[in-house]
């Protein structure tokens, strides 16, 4: 009992300091979008690669008529990558969001009935429902006061409690040329380790970006011991 009551302080000193973190960082993009507004530049992204980033991560699974988080969504592009692979109304949005007003302007550009936005840290969000598929491009890329992989375990328990299917996460890749003061670069054997916590059936691509790489995390890693091939998979060949 006694340890338990040490591992539960542990998390709350531990949920307290990646409060403060992601205030910081809530302050950075509301500064940014005072001065960008609706612009890729409020989130530190440049050209197409916010479109190219959300392919990726839509990759690997059947959206259609699924019901979709999006962690951290920013301006909801990851929209634009269902609408082309379902049809326009064939999934159910949510998307969250720690700034007010990108959740406030994302709110008057996507109108559609099938596609929601809530403002609010994920780790302390109150869900009320449930989704199919996680998804999180980016969000995770910033430091946090103490261990930033401690962080992304939590997230990612949290996220495929949430979601039935299967999550898909995009990280800075510590492979870097180049680095800046406020980004966080990860190593993708460590989080490949987070993710093997979870799931034997578990993805790492790296062929899109040369300093990020994506980890798709399946929730049901069932396989047939006759030919040791998980199910899901054969269900899709």
């Amino acid at each position: 009992m006694k340890e338990n009551e040490i591992t539960d302080e542990s998390q709350n000193i531990r949920s307290s300091i990646w409060h403060s973190s992601l205030d910081e960082l809530k302050l950075r993009v509301e500064n940014r979008y005072s001065q960008f507004g609706y612009s890729p530049e409020t989130l530190d992204s440049k050209g197409n690669k916010s479109y190219i980033r959300h392919k990726i991560l839509t990759s690997q699974y059947n959206f259609k008529g699924k019901r979709v988080l999006d962690i951290g969504c920013g301006f909801g592009e990851l929209n634009q990558q269902l609408s082309e692979l379902t049809g326009k109304e064939s999934y159910v949005y949510q998307g969250i969001d720690i700034s007010d007003s990108i959740v406030n302007e994302t709110q008057k550009q996507f109108p559609d009935t099938n596609i929601s936005f809530v403002h609010g840290e994920f780790l302390n969000y109150p869900f009320t429902e449930n989704f199919d598929y996680g998804v999180l491009a980016g969000a995770l890329n910033y430091p946090v006061k103490g261990d930033n992989y401690e962080y992304v375990f939590e997230v990612m328990k949290k996220a495929l409690s949430l979601c039935k299917d299967g999550i898909a996460f995009d990280f800075l890749s510590d492979r870097v040329d180049y680095r800046y003061e406020h980004a966080f670069y990860y190593n993708p054997m460590k989080i490949l380790e987070i993710a093997y916590g979870f799931s034997r059936r578990v993805l790492l691509r790296n062929d899109y970006f040369p300093f990020e790489f994506s980890v798709f995390v399946w929730n049901d890693d069932s396989f047939e011991k006759e030919d040791t091939t998980f199910i899901k998979y054969k269900d899709n060949i």
